[in-house]
């Protein structure tokens, strides 16, 4: 019970992480330029609605990660899927014989859940930090088209055929909509739903105010790619910053189970006494608890950090 509710603690703070890094991503971006922001912010409720962006329900959603995750684990996706589950499996297999003892397919659906979860954040991590590369070249190529006369739908078409990213493949298809006669709405709203970060978004809600309103598109899109740069150069002097703290309480935070994971080689008894004795799951109950606040407390003050 004791591994089963740190498991499910586990999963609850990497859920909440998540929702902290893009409430962070997107209050930097808004620190960085309160001007532009308060600027998007007015156009905002005439240009287009931000909860428009990725509302669907809840069958659309689920549809939309399956089909989402099978992309990125890319070619035999089905393939690597089944051999995940099954490696999964043998590891609950292990967990239960080593560390629990106890219902074997409570410890597997729990393992899985977990190991699904994980894997699905290391997939979304993954996919951010390559469209953040391949985002600033669009803006680039899309701003250098812009300025030799091209129309938006043109100059979207032309990053897209220029870029050989996921990003370009998106702005392509994109401008493909859009040559067919989709509203810009109905487009952007499709794309956000594609990459769900507070940059594209913000790239979004900008364009299509200049749309709806008129104006340089190139000085608008040449702000906002500054604006980005300034927001990527500020984050990753802060993770900088913090690298040697973050580190060193990662580090501190497996000693205790790679201890009591060495334990059990080392003086069996001890670890039985810990591990199954009613008396000694006292010592692990107080590690464990001590040991989720202890994360919780770092990864707060590292969130909170501000420069």
């Amino acid at each position: 019970m004791a591994w089963i509710s740190l498991f499910v603690g586990g999963l609850l703070l990497l859920y909440l992480a998540r929702n902290e890094d893009k409430q962070s991503a997107l209050k930097l971006l808004t620190k960085t330029d309160k001007t532009a922001a308060k600027g998007a912010n007015q156009q905002l409720g005439s240009a287009i609605n931000l909860t428009v962006l990725s509302r669907e329900n809840l069958t659309q959603k689920v549809k939309r990660i399956v089909k989402k995750v099978f992309r990125q684990l890319g070619s035999a996706a089905l393939a690597k899927f089944i051999v995940v589950v099954i490696a999964l499996g043998l590891l609950s297999i292990y967990i239960d014989m080593t560390f629990v003892r106890g219902n074997p397919w409570v410890v597997l659906i729990v393992v899985e859940v977990v190991g699904f979860v994980a894997l699905y954040n290391w997939l979304q991590n993954r996919e951010r930090r390559q469209f953040e590369e391949a985002f600033p070249d669009a803006l680039n190529m899309l701003t250098s088209a812009v300025s030799s006369g091209e129309s938006l739908m043109h100059a979207i078409m032309y990053v897209g055929k220029t870029l050989d990213t996921e990003v370009g493949k998106e702005f392509k298809l994109m401008g493909e909509r859009l040559q067919m006669g989709e509203t810009p709405e109905s487009v952007f709203r499709k794309a956000c739903k594609r990459f769900p970060y507070p940059t594209f978004h913000f790239f979004v809600i900008t364009v299509n105010a200049n749309l709806q309103r008129g104006g340089q598109l190139k000085e608008v899109i040449t702000r906002l790619n500054r604006l980005m740069f300034d927001a990527r150069t500020v984050e990753k002097k802060k993770y900088s910053l913090t690298s040697e703290a973050r580190t060193s309480a990662k580090i501190v935070a497996a000693i205790p189970f790679l201890f009591l994971w060495m334990l059990q080689y080392l003086s069996p008894e001890n670890y039985e006494y810990v591990m199954f004795n009613p008396d000694g799951r006292v010592i692990l109950y107080y590690v464990l608890i001590s040991e989720f606040i202890g994360i919780a407390i770092v990864r707060k003050l590292m969130k909170g950090v501000e420069i």
